[in-house]
């Protein structure tokens, strides 16, 4: 009898040991493996991230902070330029001298640097709200950019791509109940407004500022944000988990120009002034970020992107091409010393040309993930594969390319034309791919579809052959691709 209660107690010892050892392999798996701490525990045991009142409550905090260290000196925006010089196309030396255009006294760089010192620190504990291991689209769009950021959605979904999007928009003005409650769920995404989140500080965010508070109260924790002119030629799904993210937590693409950023910049953030040739300024059509690894990064952009109009986009750009809030990204990741990679290719122009003269109107930039192995091998490719399309200078707005002076028109013929250059060069591009004849479906689709749900897309006045805007898309695909239509 005794033997046998022994042999209970030890069965039960070594049931206990297993257990343990299982346990602690578990822990060990997961710390070492998969990087995980209390931000990533299960949902269900993290309800406040799916709390709205977590994203207000941050939202008032980092307003708070925000509005306490503003920059005590006037406004730079008021401050002469000394000269033009700010156009340096990125062909950048270790020689180049950068721009010195805006003149400021070392009081009101000191007092400047002082503000920025307690914003940071004032900041330096407040957490990003985000639900663990999400990832997905972020975009903005108002008013008359509603409709181009559908195209863009579409063509997205063309790739195959399944992941989640989030529309941010300031206000209920901006946006119809149609788009929030049923053609934006149909493509697996959502309305968000910043005034459910911060009340009437909305209406202090406009215009290039709305992209950074959009990353900051997203419900993803790793964002790819997108201009609502920017179209992705592949699905993206991969790029989250590859290099060169997974080791930056930020990835940008570049400009064509140099950095016209002022030396007083960097001498505001405590930062050393890089050399020229370092990189080139950056593009911020597209951009990917963690927000788990880079919350203080994004929290140092909103600093200078709420300041922006009137101090740091001057100082970043100095009156130089772009201008906004295409520099600020990086500007924030280096002020708090977090890394990020920029994509090494440079950009390429598409455009058409017309009487003889080159017009470009979209910047083609390529894949990262490509990009990165690139330059850890040092072995170049004999063509670099295309990330996306930032149709930007005009926007795919049919009130504008068919306008008196619209891109889509030949003006000395009248006749409509491509505007991603012709079939043969496009093909090429983009490996077999007519990407501007699917665009222009698309286009067709929300012109015809969707065109009685976007104020912007009904002034196209009738004539006698053509029906508004409509009928102006379905005459101009009819001219342009009757020759080379895709059976």
């Amino acid at each position: 009898m005794l033997a046998s209660s022994l042999s209970r107690t030890r069965d039960r010892l070594i049931a206990l040991v297993v257990v343990g050892i299982v346990f602690v392999s578990l822990v060990a798996f997961v710390q070492i493996n998969l990087d995980w701490d209390f931000r990533y525990l299960p949902n269900s045991i993290r309800p406040s991230q799916h709390d709205p009142a977590v994203y207000t409550r941050f939202g008032n905090a980092l307003f708070e902070a925000l509005e306490q260290s503003g920059p005590p000196i006037p406004p730079l925006k008021d401050v002469p330029y000394r000269d033009n010089s700010g156009l340096i196309f990125w062909k950048a030396t270790n020689d180049t001298l950068r721009p010195d255009i805006l003149h400021m006294e070392s009081d009101a760089v000191l007092a400047m640097r002082q503000a920025h010192e307690d914003y940071i620190e004032a900041t330096k504990d407040l957490q990003l709200p985000f639900r663990p291991r999400t990832s997905g689209i972020v975009s903005t769009a108002g008013g008359r950019y509603l409709p181009i950021f559908i195209i863009s959605l579409r063509m997205l979904r063309r790739t195959g791509c399944h992941l989640p999007v989030e529309l941010f928009l300031r206000n209920e003005e901006e946006h119809g109940a149609y788009l929030c409650d049923t053609l934006l769920p149909s493509l697996n995404a959502r309305c968000v407004r910043l005034d459910d989140i911060v009340g009437a500080k909305a209406t202090t965010i406009s215009k290039f500022q709305v992209k950074i508070f959009s990353l900051l109260f997203t419900s993803f924790e790793n964002a790819l944000f997108l201009d609502a002119d920017n179209f992705l030629l592949r699905d993206p799904k991969d790029i989250f988990k590859q290099q060169p993210f997974r080791s930056s937590g930020l990835v940008t693409w570049p400009d064509f120009w140099a950095s016209s950023a002022s030396k007083h910049f960097y001498e505001i953030i405590n930062f050393p002034t890089p050399a020229m040739n370092e990189r080139a300024s950056s593009e911020s059509g597209q951009l990917l970020v963690s927000k788990a690894s880079h919350g203080k990064a994004l929290m140092a952009t909103a600093y200078y992107n709420f300041y922006g109009p009137e101090y740091f986009y001057q100082l970043l750009t100095q009156d130089g091409p772009g201008g906004g809030d295409k520099e600020t990204f990086l500007a924030g990741a280096q002020a708090v010393g977090a890394p990020f990679y920029q994509v090494g290719h440079y950009v390429d122009t598409i455009g058409y040309y017309e009487d003889g003269h080159y017009h470009g109107v979209a910047m083609m930039q390529y894949d990262p993930i490509e990009d990165a192995a690139i330059t850890r091998s040092g072995k170049e490719v004999a063509k670099r594969k295309p990330f996306s399309v930032h149709h930007n200078y005009p926007k795919y707005d049919t009130v504008e390319l068919f306008s008196a002076e619209g891109a889509a028109i030949d003006h000395a013929t009248g006749q409509g034309h491509r505007l991603l250059g012709n079939k043969t060069l496009t093909l090429e591009r983009f490996n077999g791919r007519d990407v501007e004849y699917e665009l222009w479906e698309e286009i067709e689709h929300v012109a015809c579809v969707l065109g009685d749900k976007f104020r912007h897309w009904q002034v196209l006045p009738n004539t006698d052959e053509r029906n508004g805007t409509c009928d102006s898309v379905k005459h101009y695909r009819a001219t342009v691709f009757a020759a080379d239509e895709i059976v």
